[in-house]
């Protein structure tokens, strides 16, 4: 039986099949991760720089989409992702202007994102949503407010 040498400090040291193939595995599988997390925030930046565009007649109150939801008041239009901070479920649609999560039962108030029932403690995310005078149409971009992800 053959055994592969491995130089360690000038001196050679026999190394195992076992050992062998278990450093190759450990390679490999930190090969595939490393790609793995460089196409998964390819796509995150992807979404991130999309935009989605709205008729200037976008209803008042709450208007649902999968991503992210729409609240509109006769003063402001306010764009929310639909992601719930507490483990990061969709939420759904609830009664009147309250969101809640269908995982935990986390509550949210639909005009300004604060949880009003947990476990979730933190705010719904809320991102760009703008009104293009040119085009006539609102802007919402799945970029957080600030420009920040939390």
């Amino acid at each position: 039986m053959t055994r592969r040498m491995v130089f360690i400090m000038g001196k050679q040291k026999p190394i195992s099949r076992n050992s062998f193939l278990r450093i190759v595995t450990g390679l490999i599988l930190g090969l595939v991760a490393w790609i793995w997390y460089n196409l998964t925030n390819f796509q995150t930046e992807r979404e991130n720089s999309l935009e989605f565009r709205h008729n200037q007649d976008v209803p008042m109150g709450i208007s649902y989409f999968e991503k992210y939801y729409l609240y509109r008041t006769d003063r402001s239009v306010r764009a929310f992702l639909t992601q719930c901070t507490h483990a990061g479920c969709r939420i759904g649609m609830s009664t009147g202007a309250v969101l809640q999560c269908n995982c935990h039962g986390s509550q949210f108030d639909a005009e300004t994102g604060k949880p009003l029932k947990g476990p979730a403690i933190k705010p719904l995310q809320e991102i760009e949503c703008r009104f293009d005078k040119e085009n006539g149409q609102w802007m919402v971009s799945l970029r957080p407010m600030g420009g920040k992800l939390s």
